[in-house]
């Protein structure tokens, strides 16, 4: 029950943060538990806690989407870096068919998420019901895998990707500085969609 409390916090917080700062964002733009096959098994799926629409307004109107996994610290920094992985390995996916597995046309496959998506959504990590201290930590966490993981590392020159306190964001809004990126950790925190 607090996960699902914790995700509508954040859906709420997305809609409100883009109604103060003329965005667009409704609540039917944020669509929870969105899942994607990449494998076989049940580790080979990616289950984003939302898929989050967002338009930001002004002469340079952009269309973002987002996968966003909101956590609430109750499980391991390693399950949580799992996620991540699981991401790296979505965005990597191609689905070969059986009969062109071993000629060169297998290089040609298109990754399974264009079927679904111009650009691979960023992803955003929504910390809730943690201190200030527990989410800097599960940020660093996240950092360290995207900076050692080669699936992750090489995922994260086109995707972008962030981490946020939800109670940052309820506060200032999604589009102010209270991201941290997880492909460079010097990097000043920034708004969700400057990542």
């Amino acid at each position: 029950m607090g996960h699902i409390l914790a995700v509508t916090r954040t859906q709420a917080a997305f809609v409100a943060g883009a109604q103060a700062a003329g965005d667009e964002c409704a609540p039917l733009d944020f669509l929870p538990e969105v899942y994607h096959r990449y494998g076989e098994g049940r580790d080979g799926a990616v289950i984003a806690d939302g898929l989050l629409h967002y338009a930001t307004a002004g002469p340079d109107r952009r269309l973002h989407r987002a996968f966003v996994e909101v956590d609430r610290g109750t499980m391991a920094s390693e399950k949580l870096a799992a996620k991540l992985i699981g991401y790296a390995r979505f965005h990597d996916h191609r689905p070969i068919p059986p009969h062109l597995r071993r000629t060169s046309h297998a290089l040609s496959i298109l990754p399974a998420w264009q079927q679904h998506y111009v650009v691979f959504p960023r992803l955003l990590f929504v910390l809730a019901d943690t201190g200030e201290l527990a989410a800097r930590q599960r940020i660093r966490d996240l950092q360290a895998i995207a900076a050692g993981h080669p699936m992750v590392a090489r995922m994260l020159t086109g995707v972008k990707a962030g981490a946020a306190r939800l109670v940052d964001v309820e506060e200032h809004g999604p589009g102010a500085a209270v991201w941290d990126t997880l492909a460079n950790h010097t990097r000043a925190r920034c708004g969700a969609w400057e990542l």
